[in-house]
């Protein structure tokens, strides 16, 4: 049998998004798939929407969350956990695939089987695919863990198709954090050394909707969300020298600055001294960048950062850190496939 691509989607409240993403996927030219729906407590018309084109195609299958807690991750892990095909691939319900995306994806992981999983290109829109003519990101020289370090990732949970048993193997998506899930899933498998390819030969199939209204973006700077990127770093950490990659502590500098400085401007000092002093002793910044990060809790801290030229002040401290990344920058300078497939 030809192998299937398990989709997995949860949704919430996307009565006015979520038929776009079903009709693209309904329009695959590869057709052994399944889609499993994790509903997580829907309130407006999503379920029915959902639930009528399950009614239409058996492939699509709609559930209501069961397990704990409650968000996206958990809603994907459990589609996991029923879904039986090869491959499992992750979609939200404001995004858009091209018709040969499953096609385009399986046969380049069946190319070259000992894959756990594999990247592929994506745009980025807002109303209407192609319309802000950007790239979500590009292939660069620089190795794929380098650019997470710096805030420049190539991936994120829905431009990679996964061997499913390698997912389940490296842990599936950690329900505990309220941020950065897809930076801490590709920390594990970039630090462990787990096998993948970058196919940016192939055109782009996936369309990334720019979603100001994500729920990912909601209370940013809370204490709770502030915690979860520290702990991404403190396993970051813990992962490299369990890898034999002490070498690479250094490069979560980048990381340090963004968190240290998150925590200054929410009004939790406390939190940036802490990680700040736990950066430091596990070698992630030297003397020196401590001293300048520290000045960077010094001005906002005192609120100093009110004014301009301390303000200034603190972007000129933070400025070492500045990872330079791209993501959803780039224009779509050359060619590429649209979903009627002609050329934009």
């Amino acid at each position: 049998m030809p192998p299937v691509v398990s989709i997995l989607t949860p949704s919430f409240n996307r009565e006015d998004l979520v038929a776009e993403t079903l009709d693209s996927v309904l329009a695959q030219t590869w057709p052994h798939w399944e889609m499993l729906v994790v509903d997580d407590g829907s309130t407006d018309r999503t379920k029915d929407i959902v639930a009528e084109y399950a009614a239409r195609d058996s492939r699509i299958r709609l559930f209501d969350r069961s397990w704990q807690p409650k968000g996206a991750c958990t809603c994907r892990n459990e589609g996991v956990s029923m879904s039986s095909g090869d491959y499992v691939m992750f979609l939200d319900t404001d995004d858009i695939i091209e018709p040969f995306c499953l096609e385009n994806r399986v046969k380049a992981m069946e190319a070259e089987p000992d894959l756990d999983f594999a990247i592929f290109p994506g745009l980025m829109f807002e109303h209407r695919p192609h319309d802000l003519g950007l790239w979500w990101n590009t292939d660069k020289p620089e190795d794929e863990l380098t650019r997470q370090f710096r805030g420049d990732a190539i991936a994120q949970g829905t431009g990679v198709l996964w061997n499913r048993e390698s997912f389940v193997r490296i842990g599936m998506w950690d329900l505990e954090l309220m941020l950065w899930q897809d930076i801490e899933l590709f920390f594990r498998a970039y630090i462990q050394g787990y096998r993948y390819r970058k196919f940016f030969d192939l055109p782009p199939d996936l369309h990334n909707r720019v979603n100001p209204t994500s729920l990912s973006r909601g209370n940013f700077f809370s204490q709770e969300k502030q915690l979860s990127r520290v702990r991404v770093a403190k396993q970051a950490a813990s992962m490299l020298r369990q890898n034999g990659q002490h070498h690479r502590l250094h490069e979560l500098r980048y990381m340090v600055a963004e968190i240290v400085a998150g925590a200054a401007r929410s009004g939790q000092p406390r939190l940036a001294i802490s990680f700040l002093l736990w950066a430091f002793r596990e070698g992630a910044v030297s003397t020196m960048e401590a001293l300048r990060i520290a000045g960077v809790i010094g001005l906002y801290g005192g609120r100093l950062t009110r004014f301009t030229l301390f303000r200034r002040w603190a972007e000129a401290l933070q400025s070492p850190f500045v990872g330079k990344g791209t993501i959803g920058q780039i224009p779509t300078t050359t060619p590429v496939t649209t979903m009627a497939g002609t050329s934009s």
